[in-house]
């Protein structure tokens, strides 16, 4: 065998390795993903937003826990006991035996404007037993049994510190504000999830594209270097030609191998924002299609992030929040002043049944009790340094908002920027596209004719796929400069993504 057949053996083997590494033996059906399913996968799978959504449902269970405080509450008691004591009365010794019993039961309800009202009643008995000895010359025993029944409504109101709605609904007013705070911060995070899971989808679909242009690259090569050892053969070419066409074989190859690892790692960035386990094969169904030539007007799309932004709306609820703090912490600088009345009826008969129905006859005894309770720390100076507090939050919470409009806004202006560039870009590589496709035909018409050598036809080859390439990677860049800009807008949605 000549060294011009070996060379010939050589390279086709060498080439049928470099296939064989390239392509699986057995073909995996890819299952395909759209750009929709995607986003609506991220929402629904993904752990952050799914730890997002457990805040806002702990907030939630918080309110309805807040607003318990001012639940009525029932209270049932009863009690029974047994005493003895001795003492003297006028002189003369005496002991006595008790037994009693008392049942009760009460209704309690707070309102909002710091009223307490109460509403109980009572039934007791009293059995006691009374032994007195007269200096040993007679001994008398008396028995007193009576039961005794109540009935009794009490109101409480404050009239200094809680007197106030704000002040008294502050706890359910926090949980409110927090549950608000954490559906605010769920939605920036479906949005950042969403932002991720684009860009992420959009990245796969250029990776996917370079790869399939790297095997059109390497299908190419390998046809060129057939047709050229071919005219070696005949003597068309020198040989010089055919090493430069493997070598082209070799190469493109290798490109193919580095754009599939490169479309596995975007696959599986892609699977892991959607919840599901990397290394599945998985095909981008959705392309990226022709780029809107949008007008975008800077100041119109730093107008909507301002009234949508999410950032800036977590920022500006926890001002509010600040800021009632600081009005509850002035008016916990007052004093406490109560007044409390209670009235009701009572009744005192010689059985339970008695007692009972005496609350409703002419024997029954009224009574009115009218009390009042004033109370202030000297000095105060845990609801001062509260207020303090509280005043300090405040700007603080103002001057983080301020930062977060700041930067919203010249994130904006940065990617409407990005966005015009890419715009135009995409329409730049496209021309250089076009016009590396008429100098490769013009290249590939030469060399047909003998006026031009192979070396030429590649690197006319070599730049065609280059700028093929850039094209594809300018309307990714342009997608996904219009993702960012749409979720600093705040409006990217698990559906289409857009809008």
């Amino acid at each position: 065998m000549g060294c011009h057949s070996i060379r010939k053996a050589i390279g086709g083997a060498v080439t049928a390795a470099f296939v064989a590494l390239l392509l699986p033996g057995t073909a995996l059906a890819e299952r395909p993903l759209t750009y929709g399913e995607v986003l609506e996968g991220a929402i629904a799978n993904n752990p952050t937003v799914g730890r997002a959504d457990l805040t806002r449902d702990a907030a939630e269970a918080a309110v309805m826990g807040a607003n318990g405080v001012f639940d009525p509450a029932l209270r049932l008691n009863g009690n029974y006991g047994r005493s003895q004591s001795r003492g003297f009365f006028q002189g003369f010794p005496f002991k006595s035996n008790s037994t009693s019993w008392d049942i009760g039961a009460g209704l309690t309800q707070t309102a909002p404007t710091g009223t307490t009202i109460s509403a109980q009643t009572t039934l007791d008995r009293n059995l006691s037993t009374f032994t007195s000895e007269f200096g040993g010359l007679a001994t008398t025993e008396t028995q007193q049994d009576f039961y005794t029944s109540n009935a009794n409504i009490t109101i409480s109101q404050q009239l200094l510190r809680g007197l106030t709605l704000s002040y008294n609904m502050q706890t359910v007013t926090r949980a409110q504000d927090s549950l608000d705070i954490a559906e605010l911060t769920l939605e920036r995070t479906r949005q950042e999830v969403l932002g991720q899971a684009a860009s992420a989808y959009w990245t796969w679909v250029y990776q996917d594209r370079v790869a399939t242009l790297a095997k059109e690259s390497v299908d190419v090569a390998a046809e060129a270097a057939r047709v050229g050892t071919l005219r070696v053969e005949s003597g068309d070419l020198a040989p010089v030609e055919r090493t430069r066409l493997q070598a082209a074989v070799i190469q493109a190859q290798q490109n193919l191998l580095d754009a599939r690892i490169a479309a596995q790692q975007a696959s599986d960035a892609v699977l892991l924002l959607i919840g599901e386990e990397p290394g599945q094969a998985i095909l981008p169904a959705t392309s990226v299609d022709d780029v809107l030539l949008l007008e975008l007007d800077s100041e119109r799309a730093v107008e909507v992030a301002m009234s949508q932004n999410l950032d800036i709306a977590v920022a500006a609820a926890q001002v509010e929040r600040a800021r009632a703090d600081q009005r509850l912490a002035k008016h916990g600088q007052l004093p406490t002043l109560s007044a409390t009345a209670a009235a009701g009826i009572g009744s005192q008969q010689s059985t339970a049944a008695e007692a009972v129905g005496g609350l409703f006859g002419d024997e029954s005894f009224p009574f009115v009790n009218i009390g009042g309770v004033f109370e202030v720390p000297l000095g105060n100076r845990a609801a001062r340094a509260e207020s303090m507090r509280s005043g300090v939050e405040v700007l603080q919470r103002e001057l983080d908002l301020e930062e977060t409009t700041r930067r919203v806004r010249s994130e904006v202006l940065v990617q409407v920027t990005r966005l015009e560039a890419a715009q135009r870009k995409v329409d730049l590589a496209e021309f250089q596209v076009r016009l590396a496709q008429e100098t490769l035909d013009a290249e590939e018409a030469l060399n047909e004719a003998g006026r031009a050598i192979q070396k030429d036809v590649l690197e006319a080859r070599q730049e065609r796929d280059r700028l093929t390439s850039e094209s594809a990677k300018a309307r990714t860049d342009w997608r996904i400069a219009q993702v960012d800009l749409l979720r600093l807008q705040g409006q990217l949605s698990g559906t289409d993504g857009m809008f």
